[in-house]
């Protein structure tokens, strides 16, 4: 997946979770977890449980990459940052692992690795995007309840959920303009 959709425009990644189809088999947290060697007791991506009466359905949580992100706001070396196609990433060389990005995420979605010496989490997998393929945990999701948008793309299925409001954030309320959108229902 080159940095340019069919059309020539620049990309714009958002992630569509469909919890109507989503089984909780947690493929794609084990799929996070070996190809971004995560240590163990952390997370990239994980599935909150459903609730054992049945009101709250599987639902995925990782870094949102909001374009409004805190964590980019508050890192005094511009560690995090936002790329132009809508991913929020860390550069390890300027990050000196202050840990100002972890307590600024409202999502909860960062850990601090302690054998690297500095905050970890979701990055889309961007170098299998650079590469030209899914997200692990798209790729391996069973009930294909994972889909990879571009909401630069006129034509893409997935960012046309996401246009139609039928994929939405969750906590809109807290500013931060998520770029992974939920599909809810029974």
């Amino acid at each position: 997946m080159s940095t340019a959709t069919k059309t020539g425009v620049r990309r714009q990644y958002a992630l569509v979770v469909d919890t109507k189809k989503c089984i909780g088999c947690e493929a794609c947290s084990v799929a996070c977890r070996v190809e971004n060697e995560v240590p163990e007791g952390h997370w990239r991506s994980r599935i909150v449980p459903p609730t054992s009466d049945g009101s709250k359905v599987p639902l995925k949580w990782s870094c949102m990459h909001c374009a409004d992100a805190p964590c980019v706001q508050v890192c005094p070396t511009k560690a995090t940052y936002r790329r132009s196609d809508g991913i929020v990433v860390i550069d390890a060389a300027k990050c000196v692992g202050c840990k100002y990005c972890i307590v600024a995420c409202p999502y909860g979605a960062r850990y601090f690795d302690e054998k690297a010496g500095l905050p970890d989490k979701c990055d889309l997998c961007v170098d299998r995007l650079d590469a030209g393929l899914e997200p692990a945990c798209v790729q391996t999701c069973v009930g294909r309840a994972l889909a990879l948008a571009d909401l630069a793309d006129p034509s893409d299925e997935a960012a046309a959920r996401i246009r139609s409001g039928e994929a939405r954030p969750l906590h809109p309320e807290l500013g931060t303009k998520p770029s992974v959108y939920y599909v809810v229902g029974k």
